[in-house]
């Protein structure tokens, strides 16, 4: 066991990093920030049709307008909501039946067939069946963002069950352990990294299932700013719709790896340095 720690000792201080690696690593993200947003103003300046590509200060002035109005703030609103119900209640699905599906052979041999039928669907693809069985209302875009968070959560909450090594379910039973006590002391610590990974996954094609169901069947939120702005040939509104999706992910995904790391620190699993 010392040997392997000593293997791995190397690769963890390399992620965990003291204070002078952090501090490198921010000024690396504020370079590339500052490349990008140069790159684009020279686009906009020299190689694009400055309609069909505003300036970064023009976006950013449509953006302040927005929020001024009140009207971005709803949509962030609402796109938000449905996010969190269909992401919440997909993961959990999720969780439940990976648990199943790694634990009982018999469950996994019958769920098996159905999963590899839904898995290669995207939910651009089962977008007009679900508009078609819940309507445009909510109902629809919650089913479609739990359906997307579902399928990637299962995935990976199963193979993390398959993953578990064998050794220690048989040392758990030779000690007597009893089916709960397995499943809570074994086989849930053992598989909690992979409904992690599973989750974060989740979240960012979250964001893709919703936008993809308010360009077409919503009268609010983020996805129906970005397609009334394409109707009314208003780039820069159709830009800050995307910026406003963009830092709305990367604020729930930094959010979710504080949250998380903390939760799963005992498992050894940082998500801060993932």
């Amino acid at each position: 066991m010392a040997s392997v720690d000593r293997i791995n000792e190397p690769l963890m201080n390399s992620r965990s990093g003291h204070p002078s690696s952090h501090n490198i690593r921010a000024i690396r993200i504020g370079i590339g920030t500052v490349l990008f947003i140069g790159c684009w103003q020279i686009l906009h300046s020299y190689f694009v049709n400055p309609f069909l590509l505003p300036s970064p200060l023009q976006v950013l002035r449509t953006m302040w307008d927005l929020l001024l109005s009140g009207e971005l703030l709803d949509d962030i609103y609402a796109s938000s909501r449905r996010i969190l119900v269909g992401y919440f209640g997909g993961s959990l699905i999720g969780i439940m039946l990976g648990l199943l599906m790694g634990r009982f052979r018999s469950i996994n041999d019958l769920m098996t067939p159905c999963l590899e039928f839904l898995r290669p669907l995207s939910p651009v693809a089962l977008l007009p069946l679900v508009l078609i069985w819940f309507g445009i209302g909510e109902a629809a875009k919650y089913v479609l963002v739990g359906y997307t968070a579902a399928i990637i959560v299962l995935i990976n909450t199963a193979f993390g069950v398959n993953r578990m090594p064998i050794i220690r379910a048989r040392a758990a039973q030779c000690l007597g352990a009893s089916e709960w006590q397995m499943f809570r002391n074994v086989l849930l610590p053992s598989v909690i990294p992979y409904i992690v990974v599973g989750m974060r996954t989740a979240l960012g094609f979250s964001f893709m299932a919703i936008v993809a169901a308010e360009l077409i069947a919503a009268d609010s939120g983020i996805g129906y700013l970005i397609m009334q702005s394409r109707i009314l040939i208003q780039v820069d509104q159709t830009f800050a719709g995307l910026i406003t999706l963009s830092l709305l992910g990367a604020f729930s995904d930094m959010v979710f790896r504080l949250t998380l790391s903390k939760l799963t620190a005992r498992y050894q699993y940082d998500l801060l340095n993932v």
